[in-house]
């Protein structure tokens, strides 16, 4: 199916490119594209630009591909682009339509991201939506609250979200997310999975938490010394490091409390699918973009950045997020199962998981146990 963003782009290129520049195009966003060959022309043939832009999206038809092309565009806007200036013709009107379809541009990487988390309005909870941990509240009754929910839980049930708000976990903060997931696994006796999806929750959240600490302890601490995380990243780090050895995270969750910088983690389940996903109340550094997309989408850096994970003072997203993608990938039959989103004033990062495959993955477990 044809999709106005393919519709539209398919007009960018036709009012913006000549057919030397489409194939240009081609090629940076796959070194193996040859105009002539996809589109069938001998190559004493000229190709017209109408065709030139036919065979373009023929090769690339999904959505992700277009946007993909259309960031390529965005890079080399009023730059030379092979054999003249590139100038995009209705770039404003198709990033109101990609945002329109829920596609964050990011400025710093130069990149749209899709943002999957959507967030269903249908809910049949009545006392659990919104758990502030921010406050002091009795985590005890709530886990018996939802524990209560899950033993009455029917088909028709199985459309709710709750969002969950905190500064850090703690232990008893723990069990409520273990309990919470099981209510996500319940209706269909999925609870085998429940150690593993906290684990996921449990990394991201901790990812989470430091970014927020991170930010912090830079604007309150080492900027006052000059030192930021763009200007110098491993003096910044290893400071950073310093102070979590000296004091554990004391003081930065005391700043964490006098700023109220809290994350929020969401559970949403639907009848075809379990979805989790963090949410920082603002963005992280660029180098943190990087070393977060090299470990779960390395596709989406360009030959240019260069992240060196071999740093003795390598933070953030590292050997926890490959964990996490290693055991998504285990019950996702997507390639890239862990997803993120970075706004402009927060960030996104979580998975979805469709029921049907959990089950799969179950029925085959059960099954090797019984030795069939």
């Amino acid at each position: 199916m044809v999709t106005k963003i393919n519709k539209i782009f398919h007009k960018i290129l036709i009012n913006s490119l000549n057919t030397q520049q489409i194939d240009y195009l081609g090629k940076l966003f796959d070194p193996q594209f040859d105009l002539y060959r996809v589109s069938g022309f001998r190559p004493s043939m000229p190709i017209p630009r109408q065709t030139a832009a036919d065979t373009l999206i023929y090769y690339c038809p999904d959505d992700e591909d277009i946007v993909r092309l259309f960031s390529i565009l965005l890079k080399f806007e009023g730059e030379h682009f092979y054999n003249r200036d590139l100038s995009i013709w209705g770039k404003i009107e198709f990033c109101n339509i990609l945002k329109m379809n829920k596609w964050v541009f990011d400025p710093d990487l130069k990149q749209f991201f899709l943002d999957p988390f959507y967030e269903h309005e249908i809910n049949f909870l009545r006392k659990v939506r919104i758990i502030d941990l921010r406050n002091e509240i009795d985590v005890n009754e709530i886990i018996g609250e939802v524990t209560k929910i899950s033993k009455k839980m029917g088909i028709k049930d199985l459309e709710w979200r709750i969002a969950m708000r905190l500064y850090d976990l703690a232990p008893e903060t723990g069990e409520l997310i273990r309990k919470i997931i099981d209510l996500l696994l319940t209706r269909q006796n999925l609870q085998m999975y429940t150690g593993e999806i906290y684990f996921c929750l449990k990394e991201l959240a901790i990812n989470a938490s430091k970014a927020n600490e991170k930010l912090l302890f830079e604007k309150y601490v080492t900027s006052k010394q000059g030192i930021t995380s763009e200007k110098n990243y491993t003096k910044f780090i290893e400071l950073f490091r310093k102070e979590i050895e000296e004091n554990q995270n004391k003081n930065l969750r005391a700043l964490a409390l006098k700023h109220d910088k809290y994350y929020t983690i969401t559970f949403q389940s639907s009848k075809e699918l379990i979805e989790i996903w963090v949410t920082n109340d603002q963005n992280v550094s660029l180098i943190e973009k990087e070393r977060i997309l090299k470990k779960i989408n390395p596709g989406r850096l360009g030959n240019d950045i260069f992240v060196n994970d071999d740093d003795e003072f390598a933070e953030g997203a590292g050997m926890g997020l490959e964990m996490v993608m290693n055991m998504l990938n285990n019950y996702s039959e997507e390639s890239n199962p862990l997803k993120v989103v970075f706004y402009p004033e927060f960030i996104k990062i979580g998975f979805e998981l469709k029921r049907s495959e959990l089950l799969d993955k179950k029925i085959e477990k059960e099954s090797q146990v019984k030795g069939y």
